[in-house]
């Protein structure tokens, strides 16, 4: 916490505050208050619409230490999109309490429909900051992810498009979900708190993480793909995008070899992704510190490299 606290500190004195942080009430920046618990928003210069990225933190995370985090926010504001974090309840973990979110197919206590809470903060944040509802990225690591991949398949309006990190479908992956989507999924061949061929129960939720393949095959089957196509490197990244997807619907997935993080790189390259064909954002560009997570509960900032190109769309390979 003390080297986290630190690099805040630096990396906050050379970059400019976003407009607004957080909730104003009395001149007090608060957390936003909804019927079902609160979250926190950090919002790019301007009146709006503003698209956004709606994260969903891992296990023990914490909205105000992210929203907190210059580095972290301005990874996405520097883009033009406010980032929304909203404040998961306390669970029951193996060593102990603390944040994060209650699944549908997990056999712990549900204190609150966390789909419908995140939901509940998208139609709040739309009114009192200006969010674009059509221009919504939710990504999610870990824990998070779990509830991304849950919502994606469930309840695919709730955003224009879906990034879970590092996580999977918990539960039995449905033989189909409700409808297509554009999703890229981020994961670590050395990821051993979510391993690639997940099968087993080490979060207390009673319930079988199904394998990436698995949990791939329903998003792929949802959006009509026809089959995998050849993995090609992008940067750190073997890329594999599916072929024959219904038009508006995509299915990606990148791994690294690092494990249950976040690279550097992913913060632009999925912005890139999310500006495809058929987004549109008013990103103001500039320079900025990127947030790198290193685990659930613990984060740390390094300072953005040269420039990392631009995340193009995927010509489909031959077979």
């Amino acid at each position: 916490m003390r080297f986290l606290a630190l690099m805040t500190i630096i990396l906050g004195g050379a970059m400019a505050s976003p407009a607004q942080a957080n909730c104003d009430i009395g001149g007090r920046a608060v957390p936003c208050a909804t019927k079902n618990g609160y979250y926190r928003i950090a919002k790019p210069p301007g009146p709006g619409p503003h698209p956004a990225v709606m994260y969903l933190y891992g296990s023990l995370g914490n909205s105000g230490d992210l929203i907190g985090n210059r580095g972290f926010v301005q990874a996405f504001v520097d883009r033009g999109y406010a980032v929304i974090v909203p404040a998961g309840l306390n669970l029951r973990y193996r060593s102990g309490i603390g944040s994060g979110w209650f699944l549908r197919n997990a056999r712990t206590r549900k204190d609150r429909n966390d789909a419908a809470f995140v939901a509940e903060v998208l139609a709040d944040a739309a009114v009192k900051h200006r969010i674009d509802r059509k221009r919504v990225l939710m990504a999610g690591m870990s824990n998070g992810g779990f509830l991304t991949w849950e919502i994606a398949c469930h309840n695919p309006d709730m955003a224009a498009a879906y990034a879970p990190i590092a996580a999977g479908y918990l539960g039995k992956m449905p033989k189909k979900c409700r409808k297509p989507v554009r999703i890229i999924h981020t994961h670590g061949r050395a990821d051993q708190v979510v391993t690639v061929d997940e099968s087993g129960d080490r979060f207390n939720a009673g319930a079988r993480i199904a394998t990436l393949g698995e949990t791939l095959g329903g998003a792929a089957r949802a959006a009509g793909c026809t089959h995998p196509g050849k993995s090609t490197k992008f940067k750190e990244y073997d890329r594999t995008t599916w072929n024959g997807c219904q038009r508006g619907a995509s299915v990606d997935l990148l791994l690294h070899d690092g494990g249950h993080t976040i690279p550097l790189s992913w913060y632009s390259l999925i912005l890139d992704w999310f500006e495809g064909p058929g987004t549109v954002t008013n990103s103001v560009g500039g320079g900025t510190a990127r947030f790198q997570g290193v685990s659930e509960g613990e984060s740390r900032f390094q300072r953005a490299g040269q420039g990392t190109g631009r995340f193009k769309r995927a010509t489909t390979p031959s077979e």
